[in-house]
């Protein structure tokens, strides 16, 4: 999402046009569990009291999506609930949902009318949208009660003698009546739910015993039988289980609120090992085809990578890592900075399979040329949000103040 925004020019990064200025009314991109983690924040609008170091794992079970992330609180005022949080674990979920409890539902359609789909697209194309609409009034009425049972009515689309025909083609006979509705009873809705459900459920389990309060929030927590399944799963722990009344409306209510509060979000854990591209002595076991020979005779080691912050390290938003880099030889003018990420902990080379160049940029270095391989250059990594802004500043040579390089690379954190 942040990479189309940029490209359109509404706010600055290393997708956005050339030449574009900042927009005067940029976009600023919240996440949905850090939003309904915010919107804890007013303990008296739940029922909740928050202390310091308690912890709150939030699910946002959407549509496509399920997104997970706990919270740890490191400030709070009594009244007022938590007023600034840290993540605690790396943000984690999987593909999963209300569309896909959808996709299971018209999947069972098919399965239980054979003609469905040939007379959607030759007799009767609206009839999937008409479907569609009943579906999602009738999906929110499901609680998982055994009893429960619908019809949706197939005579006005003529949908019931084309499956009564494709059924007497097969020698299947049964009562005309029977093809008037398409039934679906608890089983079949139990078939649709469960596999999204126990995904949810699953993904909760894995981080809720570091937590003392569980709050899912999201368009399918909306879902009378997610909600009865997940407080019968969850029953007779120490965890406080919250489920906002509107739990779609919640996310937005903290979006508003984060977005007014900055600050509520401290810290994040990296996703990523991020660092440099540098070079080094040659140690033994380096890979030969790195190897090369200085004008001086040393073994040197390109590619190396240096890393700034591992994979699960806490990164402080709005803080800087610092490092300090000179040139490998005497004459050069400019220094090339590349910056790099992996998913392991602990890259070796920047050549190495699942090692990524996130950008790169040049810097003049030439001003101190009498100082040769003594001159230093600061490279400074400050975590935002969403990004990592690079610059490289002249330490002992130079004009410190003006001579500055630098850009901005994207930080995954969730």
């Amino acid at each position: 999402m942040r990479r189309y925004a940029e490209m359109a020019g509404m706010i600055q990064g290393p997708d956005c046009p050339t030449g574009a200025s900042a927009s005067p009314r940029p976009l600023y991109i919240i996440l949905e569990p850090e939003a309904a983690s915010a919107f804890l924040q007013d303990g008296g609008l739940l029922n909740i009291s928050l202390t310091t170091k308690d912890r709150v794992l939030v699910a946002d079970v959407g549509g496509g999506t399920i997104d997970l992330v706990v919270h740890e609180v490191t400030e709070c005022r009594p009244g007022a609930g938590a007023l600034k949080v840290k993540e605690v674990v790396p943000s984690y979920g999987a593909l999963g949902g209300g569309s896909f409890v959808d996709i299971n539902f018209f999947n069972l359609v098919k399965k239980k009318v054979p003609c469905y789909l040939d007379f959607c697209l030759r007799e009767y194309p609206a009839l999937p949208l008409q479907l569609f609409q009943w579906w999602q009034k009738v999906k929110l009425a499901f609680d998982g009660s055994r009893d429960f049972c619908v019809d949706f009515n197939l005579i006005n689309s003529g949908l019931y003698k084309a499956w009564m025909e494709y059924d007497r083609e097969r020698h299947i006979h049964r009562e005309e009546r029977e093809y008037w509705n398409l039934r679906f009873d608890f089983d079949d809705f139990k078939h649709v739910f469960d596999t999204e459900v126990v995904k949810v459920i699953d993904l909760i389990a894995e981080k809720i015993d570091m937590v003392q309060v569980l709050m899912v929030v999201g368009g399918f927590a909306a879902s009378p039988y997610l909600k009865r399944r997940i407080y019968e799963h969850f029953e007779g722990r120490r965890q406080q289980i919250v489920i906002p009344v509107d739990p779609g409306r919640a996310i937005c209510v903290g979006g508003v609120w984060l977005y007014l509060n900055r600050s509520f979000i401290q810290s994040r854990i990296s996703r990523k090992t991020y660092g440099v591209s540098t070079v080094r002595h040659w140690n033994e076991g380096d890979p030969e085809n790195l190897a090369y020979k200085e004008n001086d005779g040393r073994r040197m080691c390109r590619d190396v990578f240096s890393a700034f912050v591992r994979a699960g390290d806490q990164v402080n938003l709005g803080e800087s890592e610092e490092r300090y880099v000179s040139p490998s030889n005497s004459y050069d003018r400019f220094l090339n900075v590349d910056i790099y990420s992996s998913s392991a902990t602990d890259p070796l080379y920047t050549t190495d399979r699942d090692v990524r160049l996130e950008g790169s940029f040049q810097v003049d270095i030439s001003d101190g040329m009498e100082l040769g391989t003594e001159r230093l250059l600061k490279l400074s990594m400050v975590w935002g949000d969403s990004l990592i802004s690079v610059t490289a500043t002249p330490k002992n040579f130079g004009d410190q103040g003006r001579q500055k390089a630098g850009l901005e690379v994207r930080f995954e954190s969730h």
